[in-house]
């Protein structure tokens, strides 16, 4: 298991679906990376990581576009083909803990929130990921 800790914004508002029955709030965080090159040139990179938190659908109105999260999960990389044949990753995240910041009055607010729920049998979690909604 590869636990994965990102710090970024979200790219837009998080959606909250049913899989089986079960909640599921999918959103995307896009994590800004800014370095000098050897040469002295600045490079900017962003790298977006896929991310899902199950059974907490009240979570929902806490995750909107731009707003700054720190989120704590499992990793897996998601491989695929397109329709053209070619071969594509993406990040994927099970949150399991998110921190929101933001500013309320003037004043600046973090809110932690741990995502985590019940333990899952092995087969509940076989059927949950292979319906994942993204």
């Amino acid at each position: 298991m590869i636990i994965l800790n990102v710090s970024g914004n979200l790219t837009a508002d998080a959606i909250v679906r049913t899989v089986n029955g079960t909640s599921v709030i999918a959103f995307t965080i896009a994590s800004n990376n800014r370095y000098k090159t050897k040469g002295g040139k600045v490079q900017e990179e962003v790298n977006y990581i896929r991310c899902a938190i199950w059974n907490k659908p009240e979570l929902e109105k806490l995750l909107y576009k731009g707003r700054s999260v720190n989120a704590t999960g499992i990793f897996r990389p998601n491989i695929w083909h397109d329709e053209d044949g070619i071969k594509q990753i993406s990040l994927d995240m099970r949150v399991s803990f998110v921190q929101v910041f933001g500013k309320k009055k003037n004043a600046i607010v973090t809110e932690t929130y741990s995502a985590t729920s019940a333990p899952v049998t092995e087969e509940e979690a076989t059927n949950i990921e292979k319906n994942l909604p993204f």
